[in-house]
């Protein structure tokens, strides 16, 4: 599975058992993701549109300006390996301070220039399906 590169984020949906299905950032979600040669990766999701902080400086921006910064971006890097029909993402800096350490399992399905990374969380299933860049 050839996935170095650089891809652009399409849609982030996730699915429910009840048949729902939601887009944790917005359908016009942004992100990038790349992965590199030598077997480093780096993955950055984004609502569209994001407020800017009061301040240029965000530890002078407000308590509740920068929680809603938190929330509406997500990313991490590491160290990736491709095993049998899955990406293993060997997390080694992110954002939220309980991935760093984690190996995060996805489900790939390369189709052409298509990526769909999937994966399930308590009873949700993800599907991100990125674009090559």
């Amino acid at each position: 599975m050839e996935l170095v590169g650089a891809w652009r984020l399409v849609s982030w949906e996730i699915g429910y058992p009840d048949g729902r299905v939601a887009h944790p950032y917005g359908p016009d979600a942004v992100g990038l993701l790349c992965y590199t040669p030598d077997g480093h990766m780096s993955a950055s999701i984004a609502r569209a549109v994001r407020p800017s902080l009061s301040s240029a400086n965000p530890r002078r921006a407000e308590t509740s300006e920068r929680a809603e910064a938190f929330d509406s971006f997500f990313a991490y890097a590491g160290r990736y390996e491709v095993v049998g029909a899955d990406v293993h993402h060997h997390v080694e800096i992110g954002l939220n301070p309980a991935f760093p350490g984690t190996t995060q399992i996805r489900q790939a399905t390369l189709d052409g220039d298509t990526l769909v990374l999937a994966a399930e969380e308590d009873g949700r299933r993800h599907a991100l399906t990125w674009q090559r860049a």
